[in-house]
């Protein structure tokens, strides 16, 4: 039986706790750190955001005759552009794109595109073709080649994401640093010693829990050592967003974050539900923003906001939209190109069963990212290389 088949079968470590293989090298956990670029702070909208009702389209006659109910006019949105506006809920996001820091990327998706929530998600999470099916994440293989700790990619949620599940290292995945810590130092696990064993996967088994105790111990550290005391959202998105930059302002040796925020598949009324989430993202957002912006930190922090796909372009019959394909993405950091503010194109006339056409494939741009962000070798991670699209300066 292989060590993680074992792992999951024993049930001794169980979601929301920690959800790793292997994490730590036996020559110490703080050993071997160099964080070179930015840290990446990463935002998942579950669900299929659709983002023809996010990035506006109100120049295309397209977008008002396909949507009678839920099209957005020019006086009602943020105007970005002649062709393009944000959400109205979006507010932070335009003082963000007003000021330089926002690249706003449309038809952003992957040739022979997927509308199954779970297979898509694979696909982003992957890096994979449409018809691959890989076991490891575009950041688990990013820990693999360059990591050697769990904590150095953290994500706030009960389940560690494929996408931080690497071959042989991974992400670690929490709610809350304080009870993972207790969780850890529970009377239970400290009674427990390293036994006096043959059996290989007993040993392993010890020696993961003795090395998640060490970690569970400094991110738990690392958590007290300045109280937060910035005012963020009273949802879980925005206290999600909070824990993740206690952690920044303790010069965590953390170079990826992960959050998400669900909900999106609106099938049904989709302005309010839409409405609602996107004002979550915003109002969480734009506190996580102001709150390192307030200490220098955004400078060394970039932000990818994705979902698995769009929506069709033509409303359905519930007021709401069905499962789509290309859509759009933001990117927030400092140090943008001038290539990065020019909005990519989207053509509403020219469709793919329904759905805009991908004109930029999504690992283009984790080609940027793992390059010039977390500077590492993006081949080595992806599997081979992409078109360019010069996102940072």
């Amino acid at each position: 039986m292989d060590r993680r088949r074992f792992l999951k079968q024993t049930g001794i470590i169980t979601a929301g706790t920690l959800l790793v293989p292997s994490f730590l090298r036996a020559n110490g956990l703080l050993n071997g750190f160099e964080r070179n670029g930015k840290r990446l702070v990463i935002i998942q909208l579950s669900g299929g955001n659709d983002g023809l009702n996010t990035v506006v389209p109100y120049g295309i006659d397209a977008y008002h005759q396909n949507r009678n109910s839920l099209a957005y006019q020019l006086s009602e949105i943020l105007k970005v552009n002649e062709k393009f506006g944000l959400h109205p809920a979006l507010k932070g996001f335009y003082d963000l794109q007003q000021k330089g820091h926002l690249s706003i990327i449309n038809s952003v998706g992957y040739p022979n595109p997927n509308r199954s929530h779970f297979r898509s998600m694979d696909i982003w999470h992957t890096g994979s073709d449409a018809n691959e099916y890989w076991s490891s994440g575009w950041l688990g293989r990013y820990l693999d080649k360059n990591c050697n700790h769990a904590y150095e990619a953290i994500e706030f949620s009960g389940e560690l994401s494929l996408a931080m599940k690497g071959e042989h290292q991974a992400g670690i995945a929490i709610s809350n640093p304080n009870a993972f810590y207790k969780t850890m130092n529970s009377e239970f696990f400290q009674q427990m010693t390293k036994p006096k064993s043959k059996n290989e996967e007993l040993n392993y088994v010890y020696r993961i829990f003795n090395d998640t105790r060490n970690s569970a111990e400094y991110i738990y550290d690392q958590y007290r050592l300045k109280e937060n005391r910035s005012d963020y959202a009273n949802h879980n998105f925005g206290q999600q967003l909070k824990k993740i930059a206690t952690l920044i302002k303790s010069d965590i040796r953390t170079p990826v974050f992960y959050a998400s925020l669900g909900g999106f598949d609106t099938h049904v009324n989709q302005k309010n539900s839409q409405n609602r989430l996107l004002g979550q993202l915003d109002s969480g957002f734009s506190d996580f923003i102001n709150d390192l912006s307030k200490e220098g930190l955004m400078k060394d922090t970039t932000v990818l906001i994705f979902s698995e796909f769009g929506r069709r372009l033509k409303e359905n019959a519930s007021r709401g939209t069905d499962h789509g394909a290309a859509n759009a993405l933001f990117i927030i950091d400092s140090d943008l190109s001038s290539n990065a503010h020019s909005l990519n194109n989207i053509d509403l006339d020219n469709l793919e069963k329904g759905d805009p056409k991908f004109q930029v494939d999504f690992r283009s741009i984790y080609q940027e990212l793992l390059s010039h962000r977390l500077k590492v070798d993006a081949k080595a991670v992806l599997g081979k290389t992409f078109d360019g699209i010069g996102l940072f300066a």
